[in-house]
């Protein structure tokens, strides 16, 4: 079984980066719309699958 996974980066003062996670879908659709209800603007949708291992995913931040 596929979910989506919809995180963002919410750090928008000057540099850094702060990557938060805003839910697990079962839809692309219901993340795309969570997304827009949020008014994210620069968002990451990941599909994974439930119950299998994963390639690591880098979910971001920054390094300095």
């Amino acid at each position: 079984m596929k979910v989506y996974v919809l995180t963002a980066d919410t750090y928008d003062e000057g540099y850094g980066s702060s990557i938060v996670l805003f839910g697990v879908f079962s839809t692309e659709e219901k993340a795309h719309k969570q997304a827009n209800e949020m008014e994210l603007n620069y968002y990451d949708i990941s599909p994974m699958n439930i119950d299998e291992n994963e390639e690591p995913s880098y979910l971001g931040g920054y390094i300095e």
